[in-house]
């Protein structure tokens, strides 16, 4: 048995005394090597001695002083430096704990009553979920952050990217690329600009969006502002397992849309490794590593200023202006623009400028600009198609475009779910739209 089939309620009959002589042993058996499972039961114990040590005490309100009392005699076994960011009710465990004898319901709800007073969690204790919370906390107060991150679509013919982020709290990100791609961006009043460098052609492009949003999850920010919020509670413990040749604690945080699984190095408390998943994008993951917090990161290197010799490309965007149709027409530039008319291999911000370039040295372009749009329209088009796919929260549209020619009206290119609506938007083909509700989505 491992702690991803043990469950609350087999813990509580067993501390009950409520399983076989066979179930006891093999939760025995397994508590003995899961730390988090550990601290459950020993909590739960203690809970259950607060409750029947009270169970001669007369119901009236000096059954409910001393029931107090004595939790807090219980809950004094906490760690005083416990995270104080609420305690969500673990109705599974608490519930086969509330008998029919009415001393025993007053003991348990004053345990409940404390915990939310005291900002205590009954089931973190001193453990790895301390390690948590401990990493958390780093993570709230850290004023740079670096790390690297991959990303998998789960789609065969679309790539995997791997890019390094610098992070910091004065408002600057710095992303690269293994072959030398670099985007520093800066926050503004009412959004950000930034620079974008791409080797190859030596050249950049120097861009601006206004009035973003507030939004947690808009991009370039949405994995650092993903880890600085993690609760100081996760939803779950994994204990510890062999990853890369280490021993690691996991912990399963669930928010919404998205599943967060953090790795941490029991020995040294830092955080090695974090994994984000979507539901509603099935197969699309990133994998966050090489952590640093609070190194020294020089003015120099977010400096918006280009190299010597680069050649500059200008555009901005007022992300309230820009929508569906602005990444419509980005899509029809591309099949414009390629030979095959084609749609672009993928529509992620950072990769583009390394496909066009290497399209382009394929001979896979008519020409240096697509037809009707020229040196001048055509990098804004991009750049506000861009915009719109930054602006929508991970895990919220697919793209399959890769390899697709344009013009068939029943071949779904794009589709993504708008804030707040129950269906979703699907861009096909020919550039045509439709709303779809989420079982008749694409696979």
């Amino acid at each position: 048995m491992n702690p991803h089939t043990t469950t609350n309620e087999q813990l509580v009959r067993f501390v009950l005394g409520e399983l076989s002589s066979n179930e006891a042993r093999e939760i025995e058996l397994h508590v003995r090597q899961c730390e988090p499972c550990q601290e459950a039961v020993g909590q739960l114990r203690r809970l259950l001695d607060c409750a029947q040590g009270m169970a001669a005490v007369p119901v009236e309100e000096q059954a409910i002083e001393s029931a107090n009392r004595a939790v807090l005699r219980a809950a004094q076994t906490q760690s005083k430096d416990q995270p104080r960011r609420g305690v969500q009710a673990r109705v599974a465990l608490f519930g086969r704990t509330i008998m029919t004898n009415r001393t025993m319901r007053l003991a348990v709800a004053a345990v409940v009553a404390l915990a939310v007073i005291l900002g205590l969690s009954l089931f973190t204790g001193d453990g790895a979920g301390k390690t948590y919370a401990k990493v958390v906390d780093q993570l709230h107060k850290a004023h740079t952050l670096t790390y690297s991150l991959v990303t998998k679509t789960g789609v065969e013919s679309m790539p995997t990217v791997r890019m390094d982020f610098a992070y910091r709290d004065t408002g600057h990100l710095r992303t690269t690329t293994a072959d030398g791609y670099i985007t520093v961006v800066e926050a503004t009043a009412t959004g950000a600009k930034g620079i974008s460098l791409v080797p190859p052609t030596k050249s950049y492009v120097v861009f601006e969006i206004t009035n973003v949003p507030d939004d947690p999850a808009k991009d370039p920010w949405a994995t650092v502002e993903r880890l600085r919020a993690l609760p100081a509670q996760a939803s779950q413990a994994l204990g510890r397992q062999e990853m890369d040749g280490r021993t690691l604690d996991g912990f399963v945080v669930r928010e919404d849309d998205a599943t967060t699984t953090v790795w941490i190095d029991p020995q040294t408390g830092q955080l090695v490794r974090a994994e984000l998943e979507f539901a509603s994008a099935p197969g699309m993951s990133m994998i966050l590593s090489d952590f640093q917090l609070d190194v020294l990161l020089d003015d120099s290197f977010f400096t918006l200023q280009p190299p010597a010799g680069y050649v500059p490309v200008q555009v901005s965007a007022d992300a309230s202006q820009v929508g569906e149709q602005d990444f419509v027409e980005f899509l029809r530039l591309w099949t414009n623009w390629t030979v095959d008319a084609t749609f672009p291999p993928n529509v992620s911000g950072v990769e583009i400028a390394k496909v066009a370039v290497q399209m382009a040295r394929e001979g896979k372009f008519v020409g240096p600009y697509a037809p009707a749009y020229g040196a001048e329209r055509q990098p804004q088009v991009m750049y506000r198609g861009m915009v719109f796919v930054g602006r929508l929260p991970g895990g919220t549209w697919r793209y399959a475009g890769q390899n697709v020619r344009s013009g068939d009206p029943l071949a779904p290119i794009f589709w993504y779910q708008p804030a707040g609506s129950a269906t979703w938007r699907v861009i096909y083909a020919d550039l045509h739209v439709a709303n779809v509700p989420p079982e008749n989505l694409p696979k």
